[in-house]
């Protein structure tokens, strides 16, 4: 039977690594700022795992929110409305200045930076975009463009 790394590596495409050449450590369990492997290592997350976990790992009210919104409804597609969707995107607007009152979701930070691409050239009528010299910016058409090709 493989281990999970082995399963990893036979079944996994990973972006911006070469395949098959790195050993994954199976990560099994986290708390607050920690995360550990099976055998107990502890490791500090300086990282928030990709920045989506700054509230810690297994927060209780986290956890207890996203067991209660599973009972409802665990997805619904953008075409559809939602209560949680729409309470939020509310919420949002507390945050924002003067009449900036909408908000749109996305996957990752590749489609959000394609959308501030197009919401940008469509507020202002201009083409050009400043970016960041060698800068990550996301693996799709537009972020990848807007990286640049100087890395």
């Amino acid at each position: 039977m493989l281990r999970v790394g082995e399963l990893e590596r036979k079944y996994i495409m990973r972006s911006w690594a070469v395949q098959g050449k790195n050993k994954y450590e199976e990560i099994v369990g986290g708390e607050g700022c920690w995360f550990w492997n099976k055998e107990g290592k502890k490791y500090l997350d300086f990282s928030s795992q990709l920045i989506n976990v700054n509230i810690g790992h297994q927060h209780p009210k986290i956890i207890a929110a996203l067991k209660e919104q599973a009972e409802k409804l665990c997805y619904i597609s953008p075409a559809y409305a939602s209560e949680p969707r729409a309470k939020l995107a509310e919420m949002m607007t507390q945050h924002t200045p003067g009449d900036l009152c909408k908000t749109i979701f996305t996957l990752g930070r590749a489609e959000s930076n394609d959308n501030a691409i197009k919401i940008a050239r469509i507020y202002t009528g201009k083409f050009k975009i400043l970016s960041r010299y060698r800068s990550y910016h996301g693996a799709t058409f537009g972020a990848i463009t807007l990286t640049g090709l100087g890395w």
